[in-house]
């Protein structure tokens, strides 16, 4: 599959991108400001996405943490893609949401003492670097699906969004297999 974007794609792609990831840094800092002005809302915040996320993976390790981590990421990424046709909307709420989640989660356990800093950023940063944007790839393909199809801005743009929605899935993948198999070994979890 040739994964080449055409001109016009491509600048739009990067402008949603670039818009999609200032949103989500925003969004992480407001989850830390959330975490700091009310611990005990960020607390009960913290538990049930400790919930939801023991529900979809549960507390497994090796291929079954693998699997479900993948699941659970591409059932995400696949939301923002798919609901993209709803005005633009959806991506942008998926990219709000893990953003002021990961803020929040990384001020709860640092501020409780669950975890030192560096511990905290070892245990994301190895597949974050591959699961964020992994997640902001497949929302500016959301975005870019609205565009092409319901602002009428060309086919071009929907062919180019499922060219970024699968290498959101390749991208996943690794994140899936380096958050399963590595990061708790390097975060010595």
């Amino acid at each position: 599959m040739d994964l080449s974007l055409g001109e016009k794609a491509k600048d739009v792609a990067a402008k949603e991108f670039i818009r999609l990831t200032i949103g989500f840094v925003l969004s992480v800092f407001f989850g830390v400001l959330v975490a700091i002005a009310s611990p005990e809302t960020a607390l009960k915040l913290f538990e049930e996405v400790g919930k939801s996320i023991k529900e979809k993976v549960g507390e497994v390790e090796g291929f079954k943490a693998f699997m479900g981590i993948y699941i659970n990421n591409f059932t995400i990424a696949t939301s923002a893609y798919a609901l993209g046709v709803l005005f633009g909307i959806v991506p942008w709420i998926i990219v709000f949401t893990n953003g002021f989640i990961l803020g929040l989660v990384l001020t709860v356990v640092i501020s409780s003492g669950a975890l030192n800093p560096v511990k905290a950023i070892l245990a994301v940063l190895p597949h974050g670097m591959f699961e964020i944007p992994a997640i902001l790839t497949a929302a500016t393909a959301g975005v870019m699906v609205y565009r092409g199809l319901l602002k009428r801005e060309g086919t071009e743009l929907v062919y180019a969004s499922l060219k970024l929605y699968v290498i959101s899935a390749v991208l996943l993948l690794v994140a899936a297999f380096i958050e399963a198999f590595i990061t708790p070994i390097v975060a010595g979890l």
